[in-house]
């Protein structure tokens, strides 16, 4: 048994020898592909050359007319007992709340989701609930409001709040109106009901498919319930009507914008969901060009609005619906799908999209005590409200080979163009008259912004965008 153990050993290290000697490891894989990459005279097969796709880095990139962009593109939807929480236990929020709401650009901040139709003014209720209704109702701490206005006083985000519509006491909405007003520093608008396309329509909840009607008897309910509401708003914008499938409104939507006289028009939109199993999330299907070209399907939402002289916005998104999935929604996946997403959203004709907080894990940031710790997500957030500036403008280069590319025209002259590349391999560019450039990278593969400065004597630099990634370009002096 020695003797044949040793004779084991020894073969071995001959085998390893001849390997280091040869300058290679010995590996099955290998020594098969090696096969497989030779041709039958035995000579090995060169392999294909891809070309680069290449650029110039010129202002005539953004010489032809594109999207211009009038606000942040991106803003936040926040529902109110998150918001609540994060505002914690003193007179004014946590100082790093603020500066984080500064370090995203001061976004518009609305505070909605499907909370607003279950939230309560400070001191409304009184007595024991007499419904389930009535006992499942959020009441907003008396603190609230105060809060939020020493919030807002140094993160100056504009505002949009969210009243109960499907409770319809007016009353309520009054004073929840009147609260706003007093927080709000940048601005205010309001939204009447979160998604009333789900509403259950009264006397026809046995029934188990839809009706002759449906859509117009649930969007005439709507209105006459906002319509009751809207006096406690004034003559503040109104930003809706928040539908959670707007297909399902379809024919109805011109119609509610004309009578609600809305300044916005504003729907919600996943990409994914994670209601019915949560299987249906996943990091390819969110990387996935169907996931992130989601806003274009919207297009005929946008005509609407533009026809009825009124902007549009995706006022509530995130990875996946029902609070996305952990693993995916805040992998660093979640930051190139929502760079991809907002370009789409604003080349369809969208203003800006508003990315939704739960308190699950497609939240881009959670508030801990005095600290806010980050989610990738978040990074993309940033990025997206630096590159896209209130009055740059942006369009689609064309003939970039193997690469989506996008120009933006900044505000003071410079020309930034991000490339996506939604392939699984890296994919090599050559930009021309380039001379010196900062690229900023996110990738699937590792959280955060990932910078760099490259330069060139002869104003020609060769870089990979990596596969499945999104690649910002800028010149510097």
């Amino acid at each position: 048994m020695e003797h044949r153990r040793r004779t084991r050993v020894l073969l071995g290290l001959a085998l390893a020898l001849g390997a280091l000697v040869l300058g290679h490891t010995w590996d099955p894989a290998s020594s098969l592909a090696a096969s497989a990459n030779r041709q039958a005279g035995g000579k090995p097969r060169k392999a294909a050359k891809v070309p680069p796709s290449e650029v110039t880095l010129t202002p005539t990139l953004t010489a032809a007319p594109g999207v211009t962009v009038t606000v942040p593109p991106v803003g936040l939807s926040i529902e109110y007992p998150v918001m609540a929480q994060d505002l914690g236990s003193g007179a004014c929020p946590p100082s790093a709340l603020a500066a984080e709401l500064l370090r995203l650009g001061s976004p518009p901040l609305a505070l909605a989701g499907v909370s607003q139709d279950m939230t309560a003014p400070s001191g409304a209720r009184s007595g024991s609930p007499t419904s389930w209704e009535a006992g499942t109702l959020y009441s907003l701490p008396v603190a609230f409001w105060g809060q939020l206005h020493c919030l807002l006083m140094t993160a100056k985000d504009p505002l949009t709040v969210g009243l109960n519509l499907r409770t319809g006491n007016l009353s309520w909405a009054t004073q929840m109106a009147t609260e706003a007003q007093s927080a709000a520093t940048a601005g205010l608008s309001f939204s009447l009901g979160n998604e009333p396309d789900l509403y259950q329509l009264p006397n026809y909840a046995s029934l188990d498919k839809p009706f002759a009607g449906e859509e117009a008897a649930a969007a005439s309910l709507y209105l006459s319930l906002a319509t009751y509401l809207r006096p406690a708003i004034g003559s503040a914008p109104v930003v809706g009507p928040e539908l959670a499938r707007p297909a399902d409104w379809r024919y109805e939507l011109p119609h509610v914008v004309e009578q609600l006289h809305e300044q916005t028009v504003g729907v919600h939109l996943y990409p994914l969901t994670a209601c019915a199993s949560p299987r249906a999330v996943t990091i390819g299907g969110l990387l996935s060009t169907e996931a992130a070209n989601a806003p274009a399907r919207l297009a005929w939402v946008v005509a609407d609005a533009r026809a009825a002289g009124v902007a549009s916005i995706i006022s509530e998104a995130n990875s996946a619906s029902c609070g996305g999935l952990a693993g995916v929604s805040d992998s660093p996946a979640a930051a190139v799908w929502a760079v991809r997403f907002v370009l789409s959203a604003l080349k369809t004709g969208f203003g800006e999209v508003r990315f939704h907080f739960s308190g699950n894990s497609y939240d881009p940031f959670v508030v801990r005590g005095a600290e806010v710790l980050t989610r990738p997500l978040e990074s993309a957030l940033v990025a997206l409200n630096q590159w896209l500036a209130p009055g740059s403008s942006l369009r689609t280069v064309p003939g970039v080979r193997g690469l989506l590319a996008t120009a933006v025209g900044e505000t003071g002259g410079g020309v930034l163009l991000i490339l996506e590349n939604e392939r699984a391999q890296a994919r090599a560019v050559v930009l021309r008259r380039a001379y010196r450039v900062q690229t900023a990278v996110l990738s699937p593969a590792r959280a955060g912004l990932q910078t760099a400065i490259l330069s060139s004597r002869g104003g020609r630099i060769r870089l990979s965008v990596p596969q499945n990634s999104v690649l910002a370009v800028s010149t510097v002096p």
